[in-house]
């Protein structure tokens, strides 16, 4: 395990130099200088204390001073890299002193690689200043081998200078954001150091029991024991707990509050007589495993060379390494082309890690951090390094199988999908016929609002409808704002649609969002998926000549519009593109807003097409906002404003510790009246955050006697998050996990609809307890790798207190009895049988137990942004925490700032810090066309793919000169969102001056 913090003052010096409280039993230094920064100022050794501090304080030994970094120096870093509990207790208990040379040497071999990815300085250049990879870090290194309670904690503090050597020959302060931003994959590529220096020591090692970043135990002992010395852990799992919160920035912050001063010293005789009678008590007996560790290594044998013996061939060898990290090969890879018995077993290990890891990531992002893709890879364990695996991205990149550069990489196959597309947008131009022309779409919809008793479309509106009414392309993007009334603008047009005999068809990717669209437009909602599921054999091409003719039968000449469209993946975006040009859909409309959340899945097509020129109708006015708050806060978030958005919420700002400001949040809910309730939203940006508000609002009520006094507590099942690569990890299975099977496993004889509970692991197997009560086996790396679904699901058991009156919230669907994924309801009573329930139609259902709806049921006092987006409420209570950072950005705040009409109260722990982190983080996905121009494509246009070169060729004769230059200039969007081109550009003509006309008729001029 790694931590990170920083190092407050020069001050700090003499704690971690002494040694009168942690010593090593070996007779090694304590402290050592390391990196090449260290070597350049011809620092070696012992670290002396004084001067340490003097660098710590920004003054080299050879005469240099760092200057400080806005107004401040810092003092630098301190990287605390722990070894897992029982390789302490091998090194320490045990006392095999080669295990604490392999972890020093782990660290330093970290370090190295820190310098090398990590290490920059901001620096001048051309008159201005950039940022660039220094090469080097100053480090001092201090080994402890005990917690603040004396249990066994091999650990070594990496003293980070804030100091580096630049290409100017000058030193400057160390720019920490790289380091900060992949602290996770410093942990991953220091486990494996770690692990690879173990394996060559005999040891054989096992999955740690939360394997994440790779981590490891050694074989031979217990859970059990290796809790019976971690006291220190205990103490802050405890705390985390408490209050439901896991993220790494909560640890570290649950580590502070924890900490006390050291325990009294224990001379090094005194302490061994404490830790050996201990590992006496839990039955802990560690010669054995030394011994055998000792009689492995002196054969020079390895748990991976035995895994090989005996096995001819190559290739044949590397699928047994393979296999034991988890991983099945896959026929036809295009991330693993190397013909059978190319790569060394080792090699073919580094590839398939990779290839996995580029699936991992693919499922969500379609560009990401290649530093990210080394830790992904290394998660996977084996005989791999951070070496090893960084050479083979690099030949997937020289291959041409991998595109980016050195900070961020995309498959190939990401971008052919994004070509896609785009090719099928280009498909649609010009085929279609429009339903009217601008003046009598102009009127009808204007005349049909009216009969549906709606208030006239303002001017956004109204271009929105006319625009996708007398179209002649397939495809038409309507892009407004949070609560600018985009959806509605579609009503009237529906309603035409509908009362000329056209099948409209209504969707989203929540099937409760689907379904709420599709009230609104007087037909059923369906989710995107279950959509595409009714097509797939169509867009696959394995329909049959019947199902090609329904399918014509149901989609040609319809109308297919979806709401929520940023939160649509580039796969689904493609497919329902294609599918539209497939079956002759009259027309493809997509709503949605690129400010706001965008997919979970793979890419933002929705903002890609409108980048790429894609017909696309603004609707700018904001409907929601009514108070003066809500005004200024739309306002400032509509111009990219956010201190002013905070600004504006600061009257109604409280600053109060995290958990005094959840029960406070509580407290002004219940408070108000059951009508202001009912149009007050309670909202959060995490899933634990938001169980901490229900649990405090549900007590607080409980409190005031407004609910029944039956108590019925319900253990429910809480989704894990994994993709679908993810579910063919070990490390996704952990001990009391609940797996249930969506998909027939024929060959492992587990059928659709089973589930069992984690009970344990054997190598690449889990062990499942089923619900028959016999244990069955499962093997993750044996699931289908072509499968459109999840083939498993994972849950953590969670229990919650429910009474009458409690609001709940359904956590999946349940299409039999019409109960959508998010929807609310409300327990009206609880007996011995179960408990029943009222939808929020007012539908009366009883679920008894053993009805499996009752474990997917969540309290629903308080939502989070995901479920937020696309809600209104009257006021609102928003609670955000700085220790959820990841979480706290750009677009998360304007969904959750968006959601009201009225009035806001924002509740913080740190309201600078909170402010500081959500400009900091945009929460962008970036797009495979976007990593590539970080490379190339911007200053070379004739690379650019063909569907757009066509595409560009053909709007140019149409649009003119202006266009294809935005466009090659990366600059198509402002056309696309008519913001224009600057005068003082080049090229502007008709288009711009054309532009200029329409936003002048919008402003009434």
């Amino acid at each position: 395990m790694m931590s990170l913090g920083l190092v407050a003052s020069a001050g700090a010096a003499e704690y971690y130099a002494s040694d009168n409280y942690y010593s090593l039993e070996n007779g090694t230094d304590q402290s050592l200088w390391q990196g090449s920064g260290a070597q350049a100022l011809g620092l070696e050794g012992k670290v002396e204390t004084a001067t340490f501090e003097r660098i710590l304080e920004g003054k080299l030994p050879d005469g240099s001073e760092i200057n400080a970094s806005r107004g401040e120096h810092r003092a630098g870093l301190d990287l605390t890299f722990s070894a897992p509990k029982s390789v302490s207790l091998v090194a320490l208990v045990g006392k095999d002193h080669r295990v604490v040379d392999a972890f020093r040497a782990s660290v330093a071999q970290t370090l190295v690689w820190a310098e090398k990815n990590l290490s920059q300085a901001r620096v001048w250049r051309d008159g201005r200043q950039v940022t660039e990879n220094t090469g080097n870090l100053l480090v001092a290194t201090f080994t402890h081998d005990v917690s603040r309670q004396l249990d066994p904690q091999l650990h070594v503090h990496a003293v980070v200078a804030g100091a580096t050597l630049a290409s100017d020959g000058k030193w400057h302060s160390l720019k920490n954001d790289e380091i900060y931003q992949h602290q996770r994959t410093l942990g991953a590529v220091h486990n494996a150091y770690l692990r690879e220096g173990l394996e060559k020591l005999g040891y054989e090692l096992v999955p740690g029991n939360n394997p994440v970043l790779g981590e490891f135990e050694i074989a031979g002992i217990s859970r059990a024991q290796i809790e019976a010395f971690s006291e220190r852990r205990a103490q802050i799992l405890a705390v985390l707990d408490k209050d439901g919160r896991s993220s790494p920035r909560e640890r570290e912050i649950a580590a502070l509050a924890t900490r006390r001063d050291k325990e009294p010293a224990m001379d090094r005789e005194e302490r061994g007589k404490v830790w050996a009678e201990k590992a006496a008590r839990v039955g802990l007996n560690l010669q054995p495993i030394i011994a055998a560790a000792m009689e492995r290594s002196a054969r020079g044998e390895t748990f991976w060379s035995r895994m090989v013996e005996g096995v001819r061939g190559i290739h044949a060898r590397g699928l047994e390494v393979a296999a034991a990290m988890g991983l099945t090969p896959r026929s036809g890879d295009a991330l693993v082309p190397e013909r059978k018995g190319a790569l060394t077993p080792q090699a073919f290990a580094a590839a398939q890690a990779v290839a996995s890891a580029v699936r991992d990531l693919g499922e969500n992002e379609a560009g990401f951090n290649r530093l990210d893709l080394v830790r992904a890879a290394l998660e996977r364990r084996g005989p791999i390094n951070a070496e090893v695996v960084e050479a083979r991205i690099a030949q997937l990149q020289d291959k041409g199988l991998l595109l980016g550069n050195e900070r961020m990489v995309t498959p190939a196959s990401m971008l052919a999908l994004e070509q896609r597309a785009a090719h099928e947008i280009a498909a649609g131009r010009g085929a279609v016929g429009a339903f009217a022309d601008r003046p009598t779409a102009a009127l009808r919809v204007q005349q049909a609002a009216a009969n549906l008793g709606m208030r006239p479309l303002n001017t956004g509106q109204l271009r929105a409808a006319v625009g996708v009414l007398a179209t002649n392309d397939r495809v038409q993007l309507v892009q407004g704002g949070a609560g600018t009334g985009k959806s509605a603008a579609l009503v009237p047009v529906a309603t035409l649609l509908r009362e000329e005999g056209t099948q409209v068809h209504a969707l989203a990717i929540a099937t409760r969002t689907a379904r709420d669209f599709g009230e609104k437009l007087g037909v059923e909602g369906k989710s995107v998926a279950s959509f595409l599921a009714r097509y797939r054999p169509v867009l696959d091409g394995t329909a049959s000549p019947e199902q090609v003719a329904n399918t014509a039968r149901e989609l040609r000449g319809a109308w297919i519009m979806v709401d929520e469209t940023s939160l649509v993946g580039t796969e689904q975006f493609e497919k329902l593109v294609r599918l539209a040009n497939l079956a002759g859909a009259e027309r493809l409309v997509m709503i949605g807003d690129t400010k706001q959340l965008q997919a979970i899945a793979a890419g933002k097509p929705f903002e890609q097409a409108q980048e790429r020129g894609t017909p696309t109708s603004p609707v700018t006015e904001n409907l929601r906002a009514a108070s003066p708050q809500m005004k200024a806060v739309a306002a400032a978030l509509e111009r990219e404003d956010l201190p002013g958005a905070f600004a504006a919420l600061k009257d109604r700002t409280l600053e109060l510790p995290r958990l005094e400001g959840v029960e406070t949040a509580a407290a002004i809910w219940v408070s108000r009246s059951p009508e202001e309730r009912e149009q007050t939203l309670l909202l959060t940006l995490s899933r634990a955050m938001r169980s901490s508000l229900n649990t405090a609002v549900q007590e607080q009520r409980a409190d005031k006697g407004e609910l029944g006094k039956q108590t019925h507590v319900q253990t429910v099942l809480d989704r894990v998050t994994i993709t679908r690569e993810g579910a063919r990890q070990m490390r996704a299975y952990r001990e009391g996990h609940i797996v249930t099977f969506n998909s027939n496993l024929r060959a492992q004889k587990i059928g659709r609809g089973e589930r069992g509970r984690v009970v344990g692991h054997d190598g690449e197997r889990v062990r499942l307890e089923m619900q028959d009560g016999r244990v069955q086996t499962f093997t993750p790396g044996r699931l289908p790798h072509n499968l459109q679904h999840d083939a498993v699901s994972v849950f953590a058991e969670k229990r919650i207190a429910l009474h009458a009156g409690d609001p709940i919230r359904w956590t999946t669907n349940d299409h039999a009895r019409g109960l959508a994924n998010s929807d609310v309801a409300k327990v009206e009573s609880i007996g011995k049988h179960g408990i029943a329930v009222s939808t929020k139609d007012g539908e009366a259902i009883n679920l008894k137990h053993g009805d499996p709806m009752l474990e997917r049921l969540d309290l629903a006092y308080a939502v989070n942004a995901h479920i937020a987006q696309g809600m209104t409420a009257k006021d609102g209570i928003m609670v955000l925490s700085e220790s959820e950072r990841l979480l706290n950005s750009t677009r998360s705040f304007l969904v959750a700032a968006t959601r009201f009409t009225g009035d806001a109260v924002l509740i913080v722990d740190d309201a600078h810090k909170i402010e500081r982190d959500v400009a900091r983080n945009p929460g962008d996905k970036t797009s495979a066309i976007e990593v590539v121009r970080g490379r190339a494509v911007e200053n070379e246009p004739d690379k650019r793919d063909p569907a757009m070169t066509d595409e560009l060729r053909r709007l140019g004769a149409a649009l003119g000169p202006e266009f294809v230059w935005a466009v090659l200039t990366n600059k198509e969007r402002e056309l696309t969102l008519e913001k224009g081109l600057e005068r003082s550009e080049p090229g502007r003509g008709s288009v711009g001056r054309e532009l200029d006309r329409e936003r002048d008729m919008e402003r009434g001029r």
